[in-house]
């Protein structure tokens, strides 16, 4: 069972009620808007130094698949999941948010970095020969 799992995405993406469908009781949520930015700072720098006891779910934008792996080595995570979705999804999701502009500059920024590094697309594996 993986005990670390990085959650990543843009804003708007789902990335909580992905969580929400796949937790178990017992398992830790480490939410930066949830707990506050200090509180999640101090629990990844525990991540960085001990494995957790239980499963632990940790959400982050993580823009940029190198942004992505450094950040899932940082936190010694066992499994990463990118959560995305078409742009105007993201942006139709954003205008029900809150502060609206803030949520569409954030897709919008996340999209734009994302697109400068994205995930490699996958290889396909070479055939064995018998």
């Amino acid at each position: 069972m993986a005990l670390a799992i990085l959650v990543a995405g843009p804003p708007c993406a789902g990335k909580n009620h992905y969580i929400d469908h796949h937790r178990a009781p017992g398992d830790v949520v480490l939410d930066q808007d949830a707990i506050g930015a200090a509180a999640f700072t101090a629990a990844v720098a525990r991540l960085e130094h001990e494995r957790p006891t239980v499963r632990t779910w940790v959400i982050r934008c993580c823009a940029g698949a190198s942004a992505r792996r450094r950040f899932a080595q940082r936190i010694h995570a066992d499994h990463t999941v990118l959560l995305t979705e078409p742009e105007p999804v993201l942006l139709a999701r954003a205008r029900q948010r809150p502060y609206p502009h803030r949520h569409i500059k954030a897709v919008q920024t996340w999209l734009a970095q994302e697109a400068r590094d994205p995930e490699p697309e996958p290889q396909p594996r070479p055939l064995t020969r018998w």
